[in-house]
């Protein structure tokens, strides 16, 4: 029998402002293809989000408050940072998106290099979730529902990126640095999205 998936949920709840219960329902989609491992909140107040603060408080969720100068409906660069460094975790298998306006098919790519499922939260397709394995469409009206984009794949079946030789024991680093196309990988992504916010 194979291993539950499991999903790690990244949601910016001040661009995309949607109630808890739709949230709530996307979850449930989600939990048909794997198990929430953990949840990371961008944008949260207790004022405006106060519906989500039971959840977050119940599950010892990580809620961070909106940044000073980013534009609403923006992206929030600290979720792409946390995914991108998340991706190095082999017992995660998936993300679930929930993000603001702006380009990141760079994030979505680097995360399926490593062989994740991308899971899209938006209450509109557009091109980053056309990019994903599944898009969760969040309704105010309506139970959210899944879309499967063409030629998904199974997290499984996809290739994981290749692995550096072992190197002798004396020659070995304290910890493993990243190679240079990781690195190449990490600061091209950082200049789209440094891009974006200085937009």
């Amino acid at each position: 029998m194979a291993a539950t998936k499991k999903y790690v949920v990244l949601a910016d709840i001040e661009s995309v402002r949607v109630p808890f219960a739709v949230f709530e329902s996307a979850l449930e989609e989600l939990s048909r293809y794997g198990e929430i491992a953990a949840c990371k909140f961008y944008g949260y107040s207790a004022k405006r989000t106060k519906d989500y603060g039971e959840f977050i408080q119940e599950n010892s969720y990580d809620a961070l408050s909106a940044l000073p100068k980013k534009r609403k409906g923006k992206l929030d660069l600290r979720q792409v940072i946390d995914a991108a460094r998340l991706a190095q975790f082999p017992n995660i298998d998936g993300f679930f998106l929930i993000y603001g306006h702006g380009d990141i098919t760079p994030l979505i790519a680097y995360l399926k290099a490593y062989g994740k499922d991308v899971v899209a939260g938006v209450v509109e397709q557009d091109k980053n979730s056309a990019l994903c394995n599944k898009v969760i469409i969040l309704h105010n009206d309506q139970p959210s529902r899944v879309v499967l984009n063409a030629g998904y794949k199974k997290t499984e079946n996809a290739p994981q990126p290749p692995k550096a030789a072992p190197q002798p024991q004396a020659a070995q680093p304290a910890a493993a640095a990243p190679s240079d196309n990781e690195q190449a990988q990490m600061a091209f992504l950082l200049e789209q999205f440094n891009k974006i916010l200085n937009e």
